[in-house]
């Protein structure tokens, strides 16, 4: 397929559908976990085993994902997991207990694990690199749009309509989605190009990708990103609720510019890389690890204990939203490059195995610490000190090798 110079809005629009339609259920549903918290006598720590159980089954198959994606091509990938995502959001929406919602939401994970690596595929077949960072980054912003779309509008319809209903409306959009993309993608309708193609086994990829160390390195430092990427939104309107206090609305949204910050993050922090850091994506990613830590100290220091007024907590939000959620089109880009075009999938699921892992094992650990000291103080503290560690550590690493990856 022929790669075109320039940003490709209709292609990138089309596709971020998918991401759209994903995040408008899954940061929803983590907006309106006061709701839920409440109805069934949730702690943090159970509230937070939500994430946790979304993204387990996704971990565990995300390589293999990967190479399907590499096998059937994007558009598939895009259709059927968006689709079947949005029929099981709808059963979690009558699920009579927690129970059952922790096991559906594990289910979803496994359709939701093959999104990722079509739209990255799909995007690493169809740009240049002078504007891939940029572009990865426009087509994220679709998650981002859905996230401040579901963090906002559906803590509004469940005050109306109850969260069940809510999350049912949602689900209805991502199975609409998935026809939409089915019949307006065309760019995959007919296979992958020759050239894409893996024609690896699935041993001989994973041994290809384990060679390349500068891939690991970035996804080593993916499974502090995705630590942060999975506490912050699984606990944020609980420790708004909880510590601060605010209302459930406000709370919600400011959940909701935690979500706008994620969307100004995803094309800014490419762009920036593209266009003033000479596409040095492993400087860009130490620079995103630096603004991490220091945002988390000042919510350990000074947002957990002033009494701030309600547009400085608002802002707060919007900040720590552009560093936490605002990386992924700058890490998947350099992800995919580092991978190669043929390894694009299998090598964004390896990357995705670490980040997942993290989103797995932070939402628990970081309620778990708000348990023990009744307040999510510690919680921040604790972050910042494992965000600033590694990303120390990775600048090292890279301290001679800016200008080459």
């Amino acid at each position: 397929m022929e790669k075109e110079n320039g940003l490709q809005y209709k292609f990138l629009l089309i596709i971020s559908t998918a991401y759209l339609a994903v995040d408008i259920n899954i940061q929803g549903v983590l907006a309106l976990m006061p709701f839920i918290r409440e109805e069934f006598v949730l702690s943090s720590s159970r509230a937070g085993l939500y994430s946790t159980f979304h993204f387990l089954l996704a971990t565990a198959v995300a390589v293999f994902s990967g190479r399907i994606v590499d096998k059937i091509g994007s558009k598939k990938g895009l259709v059927v997991g968006t689709g079947v995502l949005g029929i099981l959001m709808l059963l979690q929406s009558r699920s009579p207990n927690f129970t059952l919602i922790l096991a559906l939401a594990l289910l979803s994970g496994l359709f939701f694990s093959i999104i990722t690596p079509s739209l990255n595929k799909a995007v690493m077949q169809r740009t240049t690199p002078e504007n891939r960072a940029t572009s990865m980054g426009v087509m994220q912003m679709g998650g981002g749009i859905g996230g401040f779309t579901g963090a906002v509008f559906l803590p509004f319809l469940a005050e109306k309509i109850g969260w069940r209903n809510a999350v049912s409306f949602s689900a209805l959009i991502a199975i609409l989605v998935g026809i939409f993309i089915f019949y307006k993608e065309k760019g995959a309708a007919g296979g992958e190009a020759a050239d894409s193609k893996n024609d690896l086994d699935f041993k001989d990829s994973i041994l290809k990708l384990f060679q390349n160390k500068d891939l690991l390195f970035v996804c080593l430092f993916g499974l502090i990103l995705g630590f942060n990427s999975g506490a912050i939104p699984a606990h944020y309107t609980l420790y708004l609720t909880q510590d601060l206090p605010l209302s459930r609305t406000s709370a919600g949204f400011a959940f909701g510019l935690l979500q706008i910050g994620g969307i100004m993050g995803r094309p800014l922090w490419g762009w920036i890389n593209d266009k003033f850091l000479n596409g040095s994506r492993s400087r860009g990613l130490v620079i995103v690890g630096i603004g991490l830590t220091l945002v988390m100290l000042y919510y350990f220091r000074i947002m957990s204990a002033l009494e701030l007024p309600l547009y400085l907590i608002y802002l707060s939000s919007l900040i720590l939203g552009f560093v936490s959620l605002g990386w992924m089109g700058l890490y998947f880009t350099t992800v995919i490059e580092l991978a190669s075009e043929k390894l694009a999938g299998i090598g964004t699921g390896l990357s995705l195995v670490f980040i997942r892992f993290g989103v797995l094992l932070s939402p628990p650990l970081f309620g778990l610490l708000a348990d023990l000291n009744n307040s999510y103080q510690l919680s921040w503290l604790g972050m910042a000190l494992i965000t600033g560690f590694f990303t120390l550590v990775f600048g090292f690493i890279y301290r001679d090798k800016f200008a080459e990856v």
